[in-house]
């Protein structure tokens, strides 16, 4: 038995890389199940979040499988994904709740988030933050994005999983594509 019940990790995933794959792996070490929820669900062809939700959702699961311990979920932003109040974090957690039926035991982000403007500390009850240090690993989906407007596929392949290697091409066209349309 872990020392918690259900980790979350809250993310866009424009693309899956491994900085995303430590926060889900840590929680994995921590946690009977993971909850994973895919932001700016309702977005995709823009610039920031070119990728649609079942793209990166696909990228996930092409990492962990269909393991039964790991709950992938859509989530489309409250109002835009600048949205950092405490709104956001209570909606969040309803959201959370329709799939778990209470708070998540973790929250596990980076520290390179905001995540500490998303809550008010009274809605977090039972819940422990986990912030990763992401210094030894900067990686951003940003980044990621460009190497792959470049095609720079070979550094590409450097900061993501082994198994979504075979995604590149499926994935830079999703990319270039949005690009054509903005």
């Amino acid at each position: 038995m872990k020392p918690y019940d259900v980790g979350l990790v809250c993310g866009r995933f424009q693309t899956f890389h491994k900085g995303h794959e430590k926060l889900i792996d840590t929680g994995l070490l921590l946690c009977d199940r993971m909850l994973i929820l895919v932001g700016s669900a309702q977005e995709c062809g823009t610039e920031r979040n070119p990728l649609n939700v079942n793209t990166r959702i696909k990228m996930i699961r092409e990492v962990y499988g269909d393991d039964s311990n790991i709950m992938i979920y859509a989530l489309s932003d409250l109002t835009d994904e600048n949205d950092i109040t405490p709104d956001w974090g209570r909606y969040l957690l309803q959201n959370v709740d329709r799939y778990i039926y209470k708070n998540p035991d973790v929250m596990i982000y980076g520290n390179d988030d905001s995540r500490s403007g998303w809550f008010d500390k009274k809605d977090l009850k039972n819940t422990t933050e986990l912030i990763i240090n992401r210094e030894e690993l900067p990686i951003s989906g940003t980044m990621l994005r460009a190497l792959m407007i470049q095609d720079k596929r070979r550094e590409w392949m450097t900061f993501v999983n082994p198994k979504l290697h075979k995604m590149y091409d499926e994935i830079r066209s999703e990319l270039m594509e949005s690009i054509k349309e903005n």
